[in-house]
């Protein structure tokens, strides 16, 4: 039975779907071609582009023609579409020299046009028609049809009649095609020799002779000069054709030929003769004589080149197998001329179309393919055979590289028979996939054994010939014409499997070694032992199999070895060994295996490791080293070994965090030559260099020097996300309800006048002027121009229409005055909470303040009201402070009214975004939602949801899923539920599923974006739409593609598809059905594709109007942060006239938001940011634009209303862009920006309402409007709780506007700006977290509401979700003496970032401070207040303080301060006028008493903290170096950290402590006084990385390649050497009753003699196992084999050698033995009488 394709859907023409779905008529001569995005990239992206066969990342782009359309399109989404004014015959991509960019090149009759992916167009005119063309590697080849006149556009052609011409430059002309004839270049003039395939990666061509019938294969030269007929035409870079190879014979014109790859991965060309059933090859390389018979050939009727088992990186040409399509029906996949397998497709597939047979492949782009059946349908395929577990991946890498090629097609072959499918990527496990690569291994070597001595010998190939797989898969095909390697049966030719184990073993055992250097791959490691060593037993390699028992003795099994020497003794390559020895200088480096110097190869990681080590030890010099290695060095000046080492280091992109994964002995080295580079590298090294040295300063230096350079993260260091622990203090009360006066109307805002608040905003009357402008309590001032001629009822009326357009600003109210009282109201808990009521009445001042009321016939005022009393309702409800424990479930069910309310729904909702909820129980919930009353339920979902956020609890999440259509059962009953309650229930799952990234959850989500409408025509798809798409971008928030699971979902894929357009996929239609849920029932979101929905039809066809803006911001959110500039690229702005026509305005404002949300560290709050932002095509608009006022022509193509619309969008995206980034950090850059462009849409906007040109109505009031509130809007999320007061006159400004024109989003937009300047009274602000920034998205949303009802585009409920974003910040200092907030100045630094170096400034408390992420110190500075000083984390996310929290550092917010005596405070004194003599006093008294202060530091995290703010090392000090643990290591510990803090060397931290455990395990298994630990499993491979270590303490300081002291320090490392020869020796002592006859022990006897290990039973029997490897390796005792020749050289030298003194034999032993210690060799000649 074959290996089923993986199918990945039926295949139909992306471009005709898109055809039909824009109306166009069906054509009938259709056709299109796939390729590989690489195509279409510039040189050197898709010229030797990377190929990872396997990986399940591929797709591919198509391009389709009908008529006189090309559309090009990518993942179900059309990029571009070309409409000529002729018939389009063909279409190409090509490259040519004259561009970087590929070319689209689509051919007409009489012209040629080519487009740049970038948009550049160009036509070459033809004087005679053209009839084809095919795409050469640079240039193109045409043919010119066959009823056109002969012609020549060149001199040289003028009479040659030629057919096929060149076109090497897209501004040139044509060229006719030249041949290389008997040495003279002609031209090709013979019309039956006809092109019928080319490459455009490889120079060749291949062509038919239509009259002898045979083919020839030519390849592309090109020369400066050609001659014809004798004359020399000047022309450089002329192509012409070079004859390769001519058929012998005849033969019917191939009906395929491509190109693929041999087993030595030479290019082959090959053909498929249909009408003879045949397939044959032509090996490129060899260039045969035209006599030469062709390479190979198997029977074929159809093939394809695909990758498919190359499991590795390539670059260039990718390896290229072959899927064939035999006579009989059965698919093939061939690597060369040899199959590997059949392939069937599926049952599923089988059972749908009831014919299974194959008719053909065709289309194979990578590792896809088409295949069409007898049933005339086609699917697309994917063809997968490597598998996902890590350790199987890296052993099969190595073996196609190390093996031959036959054996590694055996290998492959077996391992995909051993259990079919087990390979698929969507099936395997790590488990499964190595249990199946050993399982194969093992039954090879149990053949091996059983078999070896009853058969006589075979050669490699019999051995195939006459194996299982052969037999089983046998098929019609010659097996012995084509030889792998010779047949010679000698008797000493190893067996079938003993020469393929063998190849084998060396090449696995280097992915051993390579396992061994990355501390990460040792609980890998021992696995891969295991399996070597049965190898090594199998094939008789014992010095192998010993290798690894030495390295794990508790697992790996030891054999009884005979004593037949090994093939590779003294040749076993392991690595802590050669590096040992370069530090010793021991010996001169060999020169290592190739697979080990192989560049980009499987062992790339020992490569390097082995590479820096000769650099830095060895002999060779930068250009070539001893051992074969080539190593990346960055450009920079290098005077010494260590230099180079560290510019090697930055060229193989090997960073700190690889140091980490060195083990701990290995990287001191390393981590020297950085160290004593630290302090003065030369100048010109990159920045990458500095920051690998840690040295920040010198690497911004240097990126400033040089343009366009890359950011610099390869060696960021490696931090916890850890912070100190201070003792809790309480925070200043918060106020309670203060009732009003009476006679005076709540207006909820009494409690806001608290001493921190006056304390904050000084003693103007900016909180009283706020307050003013945010009542809604009382009646507005109607003021009216008292004409005499205006009579009463006009006067009435235009009091009315004044009143009118007040309430709307009114009704905005609510918004502002929750975010100016957020978190500061405590209730009473006998009251219920008051809520201020919604006043619309106006009252006249001309007419002694008498109240008018808003006449109710001009309008329905109970629906104006209805959600601004939602809104009051919340903003009431957001003065509690959160985290209060007095808020029960009795007092909010106290505050529920007797009917449902508007206002008591709000009131719901804002509890929610408080927590407060989650004290409900579930039968409160029940009986909120049994009310059916629909801002309630809004109100519970939200609030729940908010209260419950990332947390998945079940059961809010079937509450949710109950107001979600799509999610009920087919039997479920039918509910009416309105579009708000559905958008607030996504909205809802969004919150509840935050950042989990909950695959079920993300599919429907998904999904519900491009849900069709349904028979609800008052359905708000645009807000349905928007509500489903930013929820799926909280679910997978910051989560990019890194999210486990959602990889086959090709979520970036769809969401492009709903932003950019284009009909229904087939894959998008069974998704629906069958993905997100096991209901049937799913489609009931969707309906049908072709019902209706309204007045509107879509059919397929996504309406971009509708699901846009969701997906965008759902991309946005998804990608957060993740500076993924590939996910960026699809929302870029378009930078055509064209691209402009398919996007609109607005949709560009989304997506430069969006795009700068996953560029997150590219914003910067700089007029040159903005104005990169701005393509150029609307940059030279505008500036025409401009120059039109003073007279200037404008072009008059240019559509300047949608350039100009653009243009402004743009910038009212790059201010929101910046209010986000820089959010609550009052930056001044920022604030004078954005308010910049605040004032240029006021000026903008009243040009527009003057009228005066036509220039100035291209871009509407309503949209300069939405503008300038997005840009106030940004600028008080920048300047949150600040009260800037410069910001408030300008907000002040825009609120006492009463235009027409301004709507009731307008309003709502300045009053929520005006509450966030002051938002919590100026004791809040806004984070930049993930969950912060996406909630002030949703709440910023650029799209506002014409009046109060307006849920069209946006739920008004999401605009509160702007409290999940708020962060208590504001420090306060306290005077300790007195108890009263007073003032204090602060002095705070800022941690370096890659926007802004070390930054230290000054502010006066209460003040905001930055975020926790930020700030890196804060000091109490002036004259006033004693010092102090404090220093905080670096990288943590978390808020300063949250509610319920102990042990913030700043105590709910309140640092308390001591006054030095005789100051006082700066309320009472601003000046110091009334102190300077107290102060003169105070400074003698301490002259007098100068020791009165001492520092206690008897803390250890204090003491830390005075050298490092390293996260971990102070976690490491509280819980490593606690007082409160007492013992030997806890005392190392500390001494080891004060060593690493004290030197600034934190990176050897886990070296101390891991050289020490190490050896202090080992102790207390050996005494017994500790259980058998983890690290023990390991022990072996400790003891060789102590040994490196002792050996680089030996040298540093002594090599010159190591100048300076060891990092670690000598005495440390010696007394790790003393107790592990004291361990040895105590383990030594139990084997001898008399220990002053102390010698070998007599396991080394036994090992040396018969190479037997003990036995393996019993735990003590296992710790002498352990003791001995340990021994073994400390010792450096050489192999056994290897002593056995030694003494068989002895014997054959010195006779008597037994009679002789042991010290006499020491020298001789020495020569034979290099390299092993002196006392080890004594111990070896106590055992040589006994060997």
């Amino acid at each position: 039975m074959g290996r089923a394709f993986c199918v990945l859907s039926e295949f139909e023409p992306f471009g005709r779907r898109a055809e039909a779905a824009v109306g166009a008529a069906a054509g009938s001569n259709d056709s299109y071609f796939l390729f590989d995005p690489g195509v279409a990239r510039a040189h050197g992206d898709g010229v030797e582009q990377a190929v990872v066969s396997g990986c399940g990342n591929h797709y591919e782009e198509e391009i389709f023609i009908r008529d006189n359309v090309v559309v090009w399109s990518a993942g179900h989404h059309v990029r571009k579409r070309f409409s000529a004014s002729s018939t389009v015959l063909k279409a190409c991509w090509c490259s040519m020299e004259s561009t970087p960019e590929p070319l689209l090149c689509i051919l007409h009759s009489n012209s040629l046009s080519t487009y740049t992916p970038s948009g550049e167009f160009n036509s070459v005119p033809f004087s005679s028609a053209m009839s084809s063309m095919w795409p050469m590697p640079s240039g193109l080849l045409l043919q010119r049809a066959a009823e056109a006149v002969p012609y020549s556009v060149s001199p040289a052609a003028e009479t040659s009649g030629s057919v096929y011409f060149t076109l090497q430059h897209n501004l040139e002309e044509p060229e006719a095609l030249c041949v290389e004839v008997s040495g003279r270049i002609q031209s090709l003039v013979d019309s039956d020799e006809q092109i019928i395939w080319t490459s455009g990666r490889l120079p060749y061509a291949v062509s038919y002779h239509s009259g002898r019938k045979q083919h020839t294969v030519w390849e592309v030269k090109s020369t400066n000069s050609r001659l014809e007929q004798g004359r020399t035409l000047e022309r450089s870079n002329s192509m012409y054709l070079l004859q390769c190879w001519r058929e012998q014979g005849s033969n019917p014109q191939a009906a395929q030929v491509f190109i693929a790859t041999d087993d030595d991965r030479e290019p082959l060309v090959c053909f498929v003769i249909k009408d003879a059933k045949r397939l044959f090859a032509i090996k490129l390389s060899r260039a045969p004589e035209p006599a030469a018979d062709v390479a190979w050939s198997i029977s074929a009727v159809s093939a394809v080149p695909i990758v498919a088992s190359q499991p590795t990186l390539r670059r260039g040409l990718p390896r290229l197998d072959m899927l064939v399509l035999a006579p009989d029906g059965n698919v093939f996949l061939y690597t060369g001329r040899y199959p590997l397998c059949t392939y069937v497709l599926p049952a599923s597939v089988l059972q749908q179309t009831g014919q299974h047979r194959v008719e053909k492949l065709l289309d194979s782009v990578n590792t896809r393919a088409n295949v069409l059946t007898s049933s005339g349908k086609i699917y697309r395929c994917i063809v997968e055979l490597i598998p996902s577990s890590g350790i199987t991946r890296s052993c099969l890498l190595a073996l196609s590289e190390g093996l031959r090629p036959s054996f590694y097609r055996f290998v492959l072959g077996s391992l995909m028979e051993f259990k079919p499918g087990q390979l698929n990527k969507t099936d395997s496990s790590f488990d499964k996939d190595w249990s199946a690569f050993s399982g194969i291994m093992m039954q090879w070597t149990g053949e091996r054994r059983s078999d070896s001595y009853k058969h006589r010998s075979l050669s490699s190939w019999e051995f195939l010939l006459q194996s299982n797989r052969h037999r089983n898969g046998s098929h019609p095909y010659p097996s012995r014409r084509y030889e792998l390697c010779p047949t010679h049966n000698s008797k000493n030719e190893r067996s079938g499997y003993s020469s393929m184990l063998l190849e084998v073993l060396e090449t696995l055992h280097l992915v051993y070694e390579d396992f061994k250097l990355d501390v990460l791959r040792w609980g890998e490691m021992w696995k891969l032992g295991v399996l070597l060593n049965s190898i090594a037993v199998a094939v008789e390699e014992y010095d192998y199999a010993d290798h690894y028992v030495r390295d794990f003795p508790t697992v790996v099994t030891s054999r009884v070895m005979s004593n037949v020497s090994s093939r590779s003794s003294g040749l076993i390559i392991n690595h802590f060994t050669w590096i040992e020895n370069l530090l010793r200088k021991k010996h001169a480096t060999s020169r290592l295996p190739a697979l080990l110097t192989k560049e980009d190869g499987s062992l790339d990681w020992s490569r390097k490791v082995l590479g820096f080590f000769e650099v830095l030890l060895g002999s060779g010099n930068r250009d070539k080293l001893l051992s074969g290695i080539c190593i990346k060095f960055a450009p920079g000046t290098a005077t010494n070994a260590e230099q180079m080492t560290v510019l090697a280091m930055v060229g193989e992109r090997f960073g700190l965090s690889h140091l980490d994964r060195l083990p701990c002995g290995l990287s001191l080295p390393l981590r020297h030559a950085l160290n004593s580079c630290r302090e003065s590298p030369p100048a010109d090294w990159p920045p990458d260099a500095y920051i690998l040295l840690g040295r920040e300063d010198l690497a911004y230096m240097s990126a400033s020097r040089k343009s366009g350079a890359k950011d610099v993260t390869m060696a960021a260091q490696y931090m916890l996300h850890l912070r100190p622990t201070l003792p809790f203090t309480e925070r200043e009360p918060i106020p309670s309800e203060t009732p009003p006066m009476e006679g005076q109307a709540s207006d909820g805002m009494e409690h806001i006048f608290t001493p921190s608040a006056t304390l904050r905003f000084g003693s103007d009357l900016r909180l009283n002027e706020v307050r003013r402008v945010l009542c809604s309590s009382k009646p507005v001032a109607v003021r009216t121009a008292n004409a005499p001629d205006v009579s009463d009822p006009d006067l009435v009326a235009q009091q009315q229409a004044q009143l009118w357009q007040l309430a709307q600003r009114t009704t905005a109210l609510p918004f502002g005055r929750g975010a100016f009282t957020l978190s500061t109201l405590r209730p009473l808990l006998t009251e219920a909470l008051p809520i201020p009521k919604l006043v619309l009445a106006g009252r006249l001042p001309s007419q002694h303040d008498a109240t008018v009321n808003l006449d109710v016939n001009a309008g329905n005022v109970s629906e104006f009201t209805s959600w601004p009393e939602f809104h009051n309702g919340v903003a009431a409800g957001l003065r509690l402070a959160p985290g209060q424990a007095k808020i029960t479930r009795t007092w909010i069910v106290y505050n529920k009214p007797d009917e449902p309310s508007y206002e008591h729904a709000g009131f719901l909702m804002s509890l929610g975004l408080h927590k407060h909820l989650a004290v409900l129980a579930a039968t409160d919930v029940f009986r909120y939602l049994a009310q059916e009353h629909d801002p309630t339920t809004v109100g519970i979902l939200l609030g729940m949801a908010a209260a419950h956020r990332g947390t998945m609890d079940p059961a809010m999440s079937k509450m949710l899923y109950l107001h979600i259509p799509a999610r009920h059962p087919p039997s479920f009953p039918e509910l009416e539920l309105s579009s708000l309650l559905q958008s607030a229930a996504l909205m809802a799952v969004g919150l509840l599923y935050q950042g989990s990234a909950h695959r079920l959850t993300t599919e429907i989500l998904l999904a519900e974006i491009g849900r069709k409408p349904g028979s609800d025509s008052s359905l708000d798809r645009e807000g349905y739409a928007l509500a489903a798409g930013v929820a799926l971008g909280l679910v997978t928030l910051g989560r990019g593609k890194d999210a486990w699971g959602l990889a086959d979902l090709q979520i970036e894929d769809r969401l492009r598809h709903y932003m950019c357009g284009g009909s229904e996929t087939s894959d998008e239609y069974r998704r629906r059905f069958d993905g997100a849920s096991g209901f049937s029932s799913v489609s009931k979101s969707f309906d049908d594709q072709n019902q209706t929905g309204g007045q509107v039809m879509e059919g397929s066809i996504v309406n971009l109007d509708v699901t846009a803006p969701g997906a965008t911001l759902a991309l946005a959110l998804m990608f957060m942060k993740t500076n993924d500039h590939v996910v960026a690229a699809r929302l870029a702005i378009p930078d055509t006239h064209f691209a402009l026509e398919y996007v609109r305005p607005d949709f560009i404002l989304l997506r430069l938001i969006a795009r700068s949300l996953i560029l997150w560290d590219s914003v910067q709050a700089t007029e040159e940011w903005i104005q990169s932002q701005v393509p150029d095509i609307i940059r030279q608009a505008v500036v025409q634009a401009k120059g039109s006022d003073a007279g200037a022509d404008v072009t008059p193509d240019l559509d300047m209303e949608a350039l100009t619309q653009a243009h402004v969008n743009i910038l009212a995206g790059a201010c929101l862009s910046i209010g986000l980034r820089y959010a609550g950090t009052a930056n001044a850059e920022a604030q004078t920006l954005l308010q910049h462009y605040a004032l240029y849409f006021m000026k903008e906007k009243s040009q527009a309402a003057s009228g005066t040109s036509p220039n100035d109505r291209r871009v509407d009031r309503g949209t300069l409007e939405t503008c300038l509130d997005v840009a106030v809007l940004s600028l008080s999320v920048v300047m949150a709780g600040t009260g800037h007061l410069e910001t408030l006159r300008l907000l002040r400004y825009l609120r006492q506007r009463n235009d027409t024109d301004i709507v009731y989003g307008n309003h709502m937009a300045v009053s929520l700006a005006i509450g966030f300047l002051f938002l919590g009274g100026g004791s809040l602000t806004f984070s930049t977290s993930n969950g912060a920034v996406a909630a002030l998205l949703i709440s910023l949303y650029p799209r506002f509401p014409t009046s109060p009802n307006d849920h069209r585009c946006h739920l008004q409920a999401f605009r509160h979700l702007y409290v999940l974003a708020t962060e208590a910040r504001c420090v306060q200092t306290m005077d300790v003496d007195t108890g009263l907030l007073v003032y204090a100045p602060l002095e705070m630094t800022l941690h370096e970032t890659s926007l802004h170096c070390e930054t230290t400034f000054s502010r006066v408390s209460p003040c905001i401070l930055p975020e926790r992420s930020a700030l890196k110190r804060v000091r109490v500075c002036g004259p006033r207040y004693w010092s102090q000083d404090m220093q905080f984390l670096l990288s943590e996310t978390k808020p300063w303080w949250e509610h319920g929290e102990t042990g913030d550092p700043f105590n709910g917010g309140v640092l308390y301060v001591k006054r030095k005596v005789g100051a006082r405070s700066y309320a009472d004194d601003p000046i110091g006028s009334r102190s300077l003599l107290s102060r003169a006093l105070q400074r003698v008294l301490v002259d007098e008493n100068a020791d009165f202060t001492i520092r206690d530091q008897s803390k250890v995290d204090e003491l830390v903290g005075a050298f490092s703010s390293d996260p971990s090392l102070l976690a490491f000090a509280h819980l490593f170096c606690s007082s409160s643990f007492r013992g030997e290591f806890q005392d190392f510990c500390l001494l080891a950290l004060f060593e690493c803090v004290s030197m600034d060397k934190p990176a050897l931290l886990q070296t101390y402590i891991g050289l020490y455990t190490s050896v202090e395990a080992l102790i207390n298994r050996v005494t017994g006084r500790g259980n058998c630990s983890e690290s023990l499993f390991y022990a072996c491979l400790a003891v060789q990385n102590l040994k490196v270590s002792l050996a680089y303490c030996g040298a540093a300081g002594h090599d010159p390649a190591l100048q300076g002291p060891s990092l670690i320090q000598r005495t440390f490392l010696v007394s790790l050497a003393k107790r592990m020869d004291d361990i040895l020796t105590h383990w030594k002592c139990r084997r001898f009753e008399d220990r002053e006859q102390l010698g070998p022990p007599p396991e080394l006897i036994s090992y040396l003699s018969s190479h037997t290990w003990p036995r393996e039973s019993g735990s003590s029997e296992d710790i002498q196992r352990l003791m001995f490897a340990c021994y073994v390796s400390w010792e450096g005792v050489p192999q056994p084999a290897l002593v056995t020749k030694a003494l068989l050289e002895i014997q054959q030298s010195i006779p008597d050698w037994s009679k002789q003194d042991r010290n006499s034999l020491l020298p001789m032993l020495a020569s034979l033995l290099p390299g092993t210690p002196p006392r080890t060799l004594l111990q070896i000649t106590y055992c040589l009488p006994l060997l």
